[in-house]
């Protein structure tokens, strides 16, 4: 009886594997999803890009500063940066029916400012595949349409996709003073 040598013994159990191998399944294509989150805003359901959101939180306390418009809840102190808080149900001209124990802020940075965006509720993260996008979005009250791009349909149910970049650049929130 021969013996074998270390390489031998590996050649042997490698030809052995490749006999008994199995093909890998057949590339299957994959569906791409876009992660937003949802709220609600005077009754009406959107969602906005998670790139646009550098974070979800309760309402923080707010100084009210004199002489700004009606919609600017204060400014708060956020860890230890200064965010002007503004209650998006106001900025639309009504106000919201919820207490501000059960309201969410939406955060939004850049590199000099912290904006927080005051919603009635969150629906959490909603996960939707990227094909169910449209440009265009249905049924959506007209003092939002300059802020919406677009809707996500999914089972008969439509999310406006309202973004928060677009809010940020409305000249009203340019000039936060009240004129005179």
């Amino acid at each position: 009886m021969s013996e074998q040598s270390p390489f031998e013994m590996l050649s042997g159990l490698a030809d052995k594997a490749r006999l008994s191998a199995m093909d890998l399944p057949a590339v299957q294509a994959t569906q791409t999803h876009t992660t937003c989150l949802g709220f609600n805003l005077l009754g009406q359901r959107f969602v906005t890009l998670m790139e646009e959101v550098s974070e979800m939180m309760r309402v923080p306390p707010a100084t009210r500063v004199p002489g700004v418009k009606n919609f600017v809840n204060g400014v708060g102190n956020v860890r230890g940066r200064l965010m002007v808080v503004v209650d998006l149900a106001l900025f639309f001209g009504q106000p919201s029916k919820l207490s501000k124990s059960q309201r969410r802020v939406l955060a939004v940075e850049d590199e000099e400012h912290l904006l927080g965006f005051i919603i009635d509720e969150s629906f959490g993260m909603q996960h939707f595949p990227s094909d169910a996008y449209s440009q265009q979005a249905e049924d959506v009250p007209e003092m939002f349409e300059k802020f919406v791009q677009g809707s996500y349909e999914v089972a008969g149910v439509h999310w406006p996709v309202m973004s928060l970049a677009a809010l940020s650049d409305d000249p009203r929130l340019g000039k936060l003073a009240v004129s005179h």
